[in-house]
């Protein structure tokens, strides 16, 4: 039974080698990436005028390294300060219960998720938006003009920072509270919407495991066979107590996992190449660790707190198309965006980025993160629907044409990312009682797209 394995990983999480999280990060991380890129040949390899990769002989040795890294490094339990020892067997366990087909949603509303490769014409699914921060006030009317969009196949919804107007503080009752409030707030949205069967990523506010464990899979609570039970990881290569519980809950429920985690450029696996070993190595394991129906890795610049710029995409590209090509997972991917609604940068930003990881061979990817997911209520319906757009009408492309696209679009928002276009709030840019985009936030929409189609992409108006 998945329970009792879940035990035995446990055991090893308090039972293994003990490491302080100094010690992890600052040397047995950058000591096992060092060792890879050397091995396999693989400093210096990033190539920032051709930002998405198109070369499988080198995406297949960064699999490999980041395969071995995976059983041989292991990974770190926070919270009792162990070592997780992982083995070949381990990482093949998990891909043996991996689905290599998920159902999600009910009724008009379900969608199929399906593995996929580079330059795949399958399908991929998008899910929307990236947990941004939205009041009360607005919560329902925004994610309901997100839902009205059919190129959205799952709802993630924005994170609550308060619960009937007071502060919602992780891993206290309000958060609790705030799981269960997000599931009536998430329903009215669908109903609103005319899709109730949506499926979703849920519950979104849950920075600790009382979220989950107060909205998912309890009475008047995100249905089971409906939803997905989302669980993160923190750079690089760890776990901790909270993922657990989540986990633990999930396997109690029946539930389909969704985990990830964000390897960090100019973290502790240093450069791009050794942040693109650390996803493929991530992207392994939480089939594993974290009993994952499907997941993956999403790159972040800690220079600028996004995923858009050349080093990001090279290494997004280059470690997305390693598990693709390599393993018949179900993989996931996010973009984050800096700039913010009505900004030309935030539409270019977002050709970008899901033009990458249509065309490397995500299986679905979750998006926008308007405004680095720095400002409430900096999120729109239609950056949402600019999105899934362009992530669907990618399928199919070949990753040299992508490239040539994608190096005429970075030029157009790159000197923006140190001091990005913030933009405007959800009111700002849109009239919240139709629910129909500000016609300057229209007309920046439809300008972005027409030069997108003259360069190539192939969108229909």
């Amino acid at each position: 039974m998945s329970i009792e394995l879940f035990v035995k990983l446990l055991d090893k999480a308090h039972r293994g080698q003990i490491c302080t999280v100094k010690e992890w990060d600052s040397q047995r991380v950058p000591t096992a990436v060092k060792g890879k890129l050397k091995k396999y040949e693989l400093a210096k390899t990033v190539n920032l005028q051709d930002p998405i990769n198109c070369d499988d002989e080198l995406v297949d040795r960064f699999y490999k390294a980041g395969y071995e890294m995976a059983y041989e490094l292991g990974i770190f339990c926070q919270d009792s300060e162990r070592i997780i020892k992982v083995t070949e067997e381990d990482l093949h366990y998990g891909f043996s219960r991996a689905p290599k087909k998920l159902i999600l949603g009910k009724d008009k509303d379900q969608v199929v998720m399906l593995p996929r490769r580079p330059e795949d014409g399958v399908r991929p699914l998008f899910t929307a938006p990236l947990g941004i921060v939205v009041t009360e006030d607005i919560w329902v009317p925004l994610n309901t003009g997100i839902a009205m969009q059919h190129e959205v196949d799952i709802l993630q919804g924005g994170s609550l920072n308060t619960v009937f107007g007071s502060p919602l503080k992780g891993g206290t009752p309000y958060e609790t509270v705030g799981g269960r409030l997000q599931y009536e707030y998430h329903q009215e949205a669908l109903w609103r919407a005319g899709r109730p069967g949506m499926p979703a990523t849920a519950p979104i506010t849950s920075p600790t495991a009382f979220g989950q464990l107060g909205g998912f899979g309890i009475p008047r609570g995100f249905p089971v066979d409906q939803n997905v039970c989302m669980i993160l990881g923190p750079a690089e290569m760890k776990t901790t107590y909270d993922a657990f519980h989540k986990v633990a809950h999930a396997l109690n429920m029946g539930a389909t996992i969704m985990s990830g985690a964000s390897p960090m450029i100019g973290g502790y696996a240093g450069p791009p190449e050794g942040t693109a070993i650390a996803g493929v190595a991530w992207g392994l394991v939480q089939y594993y660790v974290h009993f994952a129906d499907y997941g993956g890795c999403a790159m972040m610049d800690i220079r600028f707190n996004c995923n858009t710029n050349r080093d990001s995409i090279w290494a997004l590209s280059t470690a997305i198309q390693a598990l693709t090509r390599n393993t018949d997972l179900l993989i996931q991917s996010v973009s984050n965006q800096l700039g913010g609604p009505m900004t030309e940068m935030l539409l270019w930003e977002s050709a970008a980025i899901m033009m990458t990881l249509s065309v490397s061979g995500a299986s679905v990817v979750i998006g926008p993160r308007t405004s680095g997911g720095k400002w409430t209520n900096h999120l729109s319906p239609l950056e949402c629907r600019f999105c899934g757009e362009v992530l669907h009408a990618c399928s199919g492309m070949t990753r040299q044409k992508a490239n040539e696209i994608v190096k005429q679009i970075i030029p157009k928002y790159e000197n923006k990312l140190r001091e990005p276009d913030n933009g405007v709030t959800f009111q700002e840019a849109y009239d919240v009682s139709t629910l129909t985009p500000k016609p300057e936030w229209q007309a920046m929409y439809d300008k972005v797209k027409g030069e997108l189609i003259a360069m190539g992409m192939p969108l229909k108006w």
